[in-house]
């Protein structure tokens, strides 16, 4: 994570936070124009206990279908093939982003093994 935003800082973004999901409510949705995840997955697809309040909140069913119209977004799901769940939180998170608005601005290549992406997978 801290790699991808030493990268956008080094291509001329005037200003790039690192959060982990554990502080979203440091986020103004309301201001923040492209956001990137770095998702793991634990155990049986599940998101690591660190970032569990911040998926309930993502899924809570009391939004605003355009709360996050302002962004663009990008997800990276990590995750092992070997588990039927392979790479959940992210293709939750991916899908849920698009349901309350956000818009991708990459989206994973489709069709290679081991790889998930575009709508519904996990981008890469």
């Amino acid at each position: 994570a801290g790699r991808i935003q030493q990268d956008i800082v080094g291509k001329g973004a005037t200003s790039c936070s690192l959060l982990s999901t554990s502080e979203y409510e440091k986020l103004d949705v309301t201001l923040e124009r492209l956001v990137v995840f770095l998702v793991s997955t634990t155990g049986q697809g599940d998101p690591p206990d660190s970032a569990g309040k911040f998926f309930r909140y993502v899924k809570g069913r009391s939004h605003a279908k355009d709360l996050l119209k302002s962004w663009r977004f990008a997800v990276l799901a990590l995750g092992d093939t070997n588990y039927d769940q392979f790479c959940k939180p992210g293709k939750v998170l991916d899908k849920k982003l698009e349901e309350l608005g956000a818009r991708r601005f990459i989206t994973g290549a489709s069709g290679l093994k081991g790889e998930h992406g575009g709508p519904g997978g996990a981008a890469d």
